[in-house]
């Protein structure tokens, strides 16, 4: 989230939902027109060649999880009766289309750069945009900025957001967010465990290390389950659920894909919490 250049990382996440939506796994017909030049030629090689990235099943199985378990803590909340879905950190997510309802006001804060490459790309009306570089501000006062109405609930979500973030930076914002939000609020968030515990999950980071590589984008945050939940009821928040990656995947990823979901990271954490 430098401000600088688009996020190169968020352009793999679109393509990574592009593929799984080929596959039939995610249905995410926006996906394929984010993305960029190089980007879109990445893509096309890894479609018919999916062999030149080692690692790439068991990404997409555990990223397949990750979107489904997000989409349905979001329909939750809708169902619910929540009116206002904040996306922080989108990048190039599409739920302000995928899941638009009526008298639902989506929201997206990011940079500047990722922000303004995607209105380019996007499919007409959709969120509101709120530019914002979390390392200087909070979300919840550029999101209130942006006409977020403060005094209802809304459902926050942080998806694949944390790990680049730094933990005093993420207590800052959930506090924020906390302090900040309705009574009826909630919030969806996912963790990357303190390191890889098998040969496969380090081998898988090391992939992903060289596609980051030059980018800006580091991971910088790492916790347990344990610490995940303590983390963000520290910050405010009663934690609702917090579920394993693979236990997620194994759940929700459709076995007829063929992806393998037992390949998931158990130590990966999926949360969601409420106000």
């Amino acid at each position: 989230m430098s401000g600088v250049k688009r996020s190169r990382t968020a352009q793999g996440v679109a393509a990574q939902r592009a593929l799984l939506t080929e596959m039939g796994v995610l249905d995410d017909p926006y996906a394929r027109r984010m993305l960029g030049p190089s980007m879109t030629a990445t893509y096309s090689v890894v479609r018919r060649r999916p062999q030149v990235v080692p690692t790439l099943r068991v990404t997409l199985a555990g990223y397949a999880a990750r979107v489904l378990w997000h989409d349905a803590r979001v329909t939750e909340a809708l169902e619910a009766g929540v009116r206002q879905v904040a996306v922080i950190g989108a990048g190039y997510d599409s739920r302000a289309w995928r899941l638009r309802r009526d008298g639902v006001r989506f929201l997206e804060l990011d940079d500047a750069a990722t922000q303004r490459d995607k209105v380019r790309r996007a499919p007409g009306t959709g969120p509101t945009y709120v530019e914002a570089d979390l390392r200087e501000r909070t979300a919840a006062e550029a999101l209130v900025d942006g006409g977020l109405d403060p005094s209802r609930p809304a459902i926050f979500v942080l998806e694949g957001l944390t790990m680049y973030l730094t933990e005093e930076v993420v207590r800052r914002q959930l506090v924020a967010l906390a302090e900040g939000s309705a009574a009826g609020s909630r919030l969806t968030t996912d963790f990357y465990p303190p390191r890889a515990t098998t040969a496969a999950d380090r081998k898988r980071l090391r992939v992903q290390r060289l596609a980051r590589a030059g980018s800006g984008e580091t991971l910088r945050l790492g916790v347990t389950r344990d610490q995940a939940i303590s983390l963000v009821e520290a910050c405010g928040w009663h934690v609702d659920e917090a579920v394993p990656a693979r236990e997620a995947a194994q759940a929700l990823v459709p076995r007829a894909s063929g992806l393998p979901v037992d390949g998931v990271s158990e130590h990966g954490t999926f949360l969601a919490a409420s106000r």
